[in-house]
């Protein structure tokens, strides 16, 4: 099932990302863009099906998006790797690190994602498989949350 949640804060997300080689992604990657931020792993079948998706969302948004994958279990980052290189995604894939929980607390069902807009507050909160129309919409939502 698909719960929906409004954030808890109105304060702006602070986090930092890196990458799964274990190199730190610089902010400007991604800040002063709406962010999709999707946690997921190779082993969830959901998630897997969110893939594309993200990866069209990414591509129709481009330059007012960015799509991050957060790949939740850090035993699975060289398969996530080569299931999202055999499968043309390009968008970033990062480690679920301390930084992100501290931002976005605990993660415990998958896949989970979060909608960004520019000024980094938390529009949207989403656990479990969303339609592609409903992802569209929170990413509009998103984009012009100021």
């Amino acid at each position: 099932p698909v719960r929906a949640a409004t954030p808890t804060s109105a304060d702006a997300v602070t986090f930092t990302l890196t990458g799964l080689s274990g190199s730190p992604i610089p902010p400007s990657e991604y800040q002063g863009k709406a962010i999709l931020l999707n946690f997921w792993a190779p082993w969830c079948p959901p998630c897997k099906m969110e893939i594309p998706w993200l990866q069209k969302l990414q591509n129709e948004n481009r330059g007012k998006l960015t799509v991050i994958g957060v790949v939740a279990d850090p035993n699975q980052y060289a398969r996530a790797e080569a299931y999202m290189q055999q499968r043309g995604i390009t968008y970033p894939l990062v480690q679920y690190s301390p930084s992100l929980q501290n931002a976005f607390g605990s993660i415990s069902e998958l896949p989970t994602s979060f909608y960004i807009s520019p000024t980094m507050h938390v529009v949207h909160h989403v656990t479990g498989l969303v339609p592609q129309y409903t992802m569209r919409r929170y990413v509009a939502d998103a984009i012009r949350q100021k």
